[in-house]
């Protein structure tokens, strides 16, 4: 990206401002776009959530106190519960629940595990739940959709919903001291978040679905607004060029020498411009001051501007008034960035010898420093009240001679490049 250093500053040419300015839709479509990946993605947590690692937590067998928002029991039924006739086992009815406090999250996948008497047995009905015994541990699975328990087929999986409660039991045989309130419960599951339960949740997806049918909005506004101001551009850009062309025009029928001089210079400024890598804008502005380089030759007397032979030092100075002599006319012209500076300091050499302030190196405007290579180029390649034109090996040898003296070293490559493929000089 090019940049232009001033006083040991360097600018660069294109910040957010001018890329704002260049494409008025970017930062209405990255914030539609936001928007529609939000939109899109607060949907699907709408609708399906989102699961969290397992979990596992030990719980107090009937606990009333939650545990990470949980409490669960499996507990002996004191009125179904009878001795069997060897005297030493009893049977029961065991009820259990799993009860969730979590405001918008449901149990999953979920287990429950206790120790129980070595010498228990289910019966072989238990419900709600797949009892699985194995020694001293008994373990109750959640059942999934599909699954036939004492008869009954679920259609949904078990879950346990936020603020929920599930229940389940068996028969169980046991030794007549087994008390399974002894034995904490280990409570294995996985979280599911229920987004939409959430009470913000479908707000942020409206605020989102609203900033989408916004910004659709401001992009089809800007659509028709930068449609009218491209029009309304172009036929300022055609009125600049108009009144830029009467002036050049007028300086060329003041001197027959130089008919067509400004386009040409105009037209090589443009393309030194592009070569070096500037936008645009940029190069329609080195166009533009290009092509009125010379604007303050109508304050030059005729005796002096088409004298044939040498010019006196009194009229060398009155000839080379006409560079501040444009600057002043211009000065208040702010349609195109920097004209007046271009067209008063286009004299100026890289080595600080120029006219009319003697500026040097980086501290010409850049500008000045591209017009005065395509103004050299086009003076020495075109026929003189004062002499002919000179041979193109010659204007070679001169711009490589004088590169970094009258010349920005940076430029006279481009130059050059431009001579070699037959970009210049123009037909006259």
């Amino acid at each position: 990206m090019p940049s232009i250093s001033v006083s040991g500053i360097d600018f660069v040419e294109m910040d957010m401002k001018k890329v704002v300015r260049k494409n008025p839709y970017a930062v209405p479509i990255v914030i539609l776009l936001v928007c529609l990946v939000g939109l899109v993605f607060m949907w699907i947590l709408c609708r399906h959530g989102f699961y969290l690692g397992r979990r596992s937590v030990i719980v107090n067998n009937g606990g009333v106190e939650p545990t990470e928002n949980l409490t669960a029991g499996l507990l002996k039924n004191p009125e179904k519960m009878w001795h069997e006739s060897d005297g030493v086992t009893i049977g029961a009815q065991y009820d259990g629940y799993l009860e969730n406090h979590y405001l918008y999250t449901e149990l999953t996948d979920w287990t429950i595990s206790l120790l129980v008497d070595g010498k228990a047995r289910i019966d072989a009905s238990p419900w709600n739940g797949k009892f699985e015994l194995s020694g001293e541990s008994l373990r109750i699975v959640e059942p999934c959709k599909g699954d036939v328990i004492g008869g009954i087929e679920f259609t949904e999986d078990y879950t346990v919903p936020p603020k929920g409660k599930r229940t389940f039991g068996c028969i169980m045989y046991t030794g007549r001291f087994y008390n399974s309130a002894m034995s904490d419960l280990k409570i294995e599951y996985r979280p599911h978040v229920l987004v939409r339960q959430m009470p913000h949740a479908w707000g942020v997806l409206i605020l989102f679905g609203s900033g989408l049918i916004s910004m659709l909005s401001v992009i089809i506004t800007t659509m028709f607004k930068k449609k009218e101001s491209d029009r309304q551009k172009l036929t300022n850009q055609q009125f600049i060029e108009s009144t830029l062309l009467v002036f050049a025009n007028t300086i060329e029928a003041k001197d027959s020498y130089t008919c067509g001089h400004s386009q040409r210079v105009a037209l090589y400024a443009r393309e030194l411009a592009a070569r070096m890598g500037f936008d645009a804008d940029f190069q329609e502005n080195v166009y533009y001051c290009a092509l009125i380089h010379d604007v303050g030759k109508i304050g030059i007397p005729d005796e002096i501007l088409h004298k044939p032979g040498r010019l006196t030092d009194e009229e060398r100075k009155v000839i080379q008034s006409h560079a501040s002599i444009g600057g002043d006319i211009f000065k208040d012209f702010s349609y195109i960035p920097g004209i007046s500076e271009a067209v008063r300091h286009h004299h100026e050499r890289f080595d600080g010898r120029g006219y009319p302030d003697g500026l040097s190196g980086e501290s010409i405007p850049l500008l000045a420093r591209i017009i005065c290579v395509a103004d050299c180029f086009d003076a020495m390649t075109s026929n003189r009240c004062y002499r002919n034109k000179i041979d193109i090996e010659r204007v070679v040898a001169d711009f490589k001679e004088n590169s970094g003296k009258q010349f920005d070293p940076d430029i006279v490559p481009h130059m050059l490049s431009m001579i070699a493929e037959g970009k210049a000089p123009l037909p006259q």
